[in-house]
Order: structure tokens, then sequence, then C-alpha cells
């Protein structure tokens, strides 16, 4: 917590000193109590959530693969999930970024993300920790690999945002390889990109619906076992008789309002991670 630090929390606290003063205790009694993992840890969440090269304006780039984290891990590896992504961000933010620009980018990978299946206890958690502990830390953020519907009511819900915020936001579908091009030094190989770093070039992992447990055994969960997920709809939410009496148009609005959900919960997560304009009032 030193000087520079403390200019960002004030910063956040847009000139409230009590809420100042409140964040920084606040900041302190989570340090004492929250476990950060160690590189060593951090080894076996390596293919859903790692740093990979700096962007065109020098900042490190993290790399949240949250829609291969949604369909492989059962519901007791979630948390987990959320503390690796947390410990990879003050792992970067103590090594990686450069004193003359202390901020990073972030790429949320959401291949394979339904507006039916939504990690949200994961979102809630990065969320509430990033928002409240790592303020004015975010360069940029790319939320790529969204599904169409939920593509269309994200870009539609960050206009509302102030242009501080807004400018930090790219929402890109299925054609993010041309935007991430521009913008990052060099793209994970799994991404397209041609990198052939250590990560990329023992990958294989990457491209596979795998995940390291803690006894280094590699072990496919499947989609069918995630769900009783406690926060993730179950497929028996929609009977077929529902459908027959109720009709399509049922489906595609209980699908509609579940996807403005998940577009409110993750706007949250973007907008507050590290970013003072989205202090709650």
């Amino acid at each position: 917590m030193n000087k520079e630090e403390l200019c960002r929390f004030h910063t956040s606290a847009n000139g409230d000193f009590s809420y100042f003063l409140s964040s920084i205790k606040k900041t302190i009694r989570w340090r004492e109590t929250y476990r950060i993992l160690s590189q060593e840890e951090l080894v076996a969440w390596s293919n859903m959530v790692f740093w990979h090269g700096y962007d065109v304006k020098q900042r490190p780039c993290l790399i949240v693969r949250l829609g291969l984290a949604s369909l492989n891990l059962p519901a007791q590896e979630r948390p987990r999930f959320a503390q690796a992504v947390v410990s990879q961000v003050e792992h970067g933010i103590l090594h990686l970024v450069a004193a003359e620009n202390p901020e990073v980018t972030v790429v949320v990978d959401c291949n394979g993300l339904s507006p039916l299946r939504i990690p949200m206890q994961i979102l809630r958690s990065c969320s509430s920790i990033l928002q409240e502990n790592y303020p004015n830390r975010l360069g940029s953020l790319f939320v790529i690999q969204l599904p169409p519907v939920v593509r269309v009511l994200t870009q539609t819900f960050i206009q509302v945002l102030k242009p501080i915020t807004r400018k930090k936001f790219k929402i890109e579908g299925e054609m993010y390889h041309k935007v991430l091009s521009e913008y990052l030094l060099t793209l994970p190989s799994y991404l397209g990109g041609d990198c052939t770093c250590t990560k990329c070039s023992a990958s294989g992992g990457l491209h596979m619906g795998h995940y390291p447990l803690r006894n280094g055994i590699n072990r496919t969960v499947a989609i069918e076992d995630l769900s009783n997920s406690e926060d993730m709809p179950s497929h028996d939410m929609t009977s077929p008789d529902d459908i027959n009496s109720n009709g399509s148009c049922d489906q595609v609005l209980r699908t509609a309002i579940i996807a403005i959900l998940m577009v409110w919960v993750l706007l949250a997560l973007v907008a507050g991670l590290f970013d003072p304009e989205s202090r709650p009032f």
C-alpha cells in the first residue's frame, strides 16, 4: 500500500474522504484474510487464466477463459477459479506492470458460454473483489466470442456507461482476430495467433475441455454433470409440455431475460474491474 496505490484509491473515491478511508480499511482487512495462490499453485489453472504478452501500450495481457471454465468446472471448483483470477491479477500487478503505466489489459474469452448456463458465482466473486481492491488498474478489456444475442444486448447496455469507461470496452463475436491483432503484440496460438512461446508450444490442453486438478491429473467433465450446479439453471427448467403449450415465443423470451441478466452481471464485472467510474453511490 504505497503512495501510488493510495492515490488510486483516492481517485476511485471521487473526493469522498470517508469513502476513501473505509475502502483502505476494507482492503487491508481483505488482505489479512484472503489467500493469494502462489505461482506454483497457479500452474494448475494455466489453461484457463494466464498472462500472455503485452498490448501495443506495453501493458501485460491477462487471458481469462470464462467459457471454458463455465463448461468444464464442477460447482466445487468454481470458487478456486475465481481465486486463480484474483491471484493472477495480484501477481501481474506486482511483477509485470511498468511503473510508468500501471494498468493491465484483460481478454475474457466467452467461447462455450451459454445464456442458459451462467457462472454467476464466478462473476459475482471476481466483480466484488477486483472492484474493491484493485482500483484504476484496467487499461482495456476485450470480451470475445459472445453468443450473438448476448453480444447485441451487451453493445446496447454499454452505451449507458460513462465515456471514459466505455472507451475501455471492446465487445466482439467470432470475428475477434482482427481487433485483437490491432491491440495485442502477440496472440495466443489457441486464438489463432502464431505465437511460439513456451506456453503456446506446450498448450495442447488450451484447445481441449480439460483442466488440471490439484493432483496433476487432467479430467474432462461432461456438461451433463454440471446440471446441478448451484449457479447454473438446470435443463429441467423448461419441460416439453411448457414448450408445447407456450410455443417458441416463451422460450425466446425466457432466453432473452436470462441473457439480459447475464449481461448485467458481466458488465458489473468488467465495468467494476479496477474502474473508479463504477463506484456505487
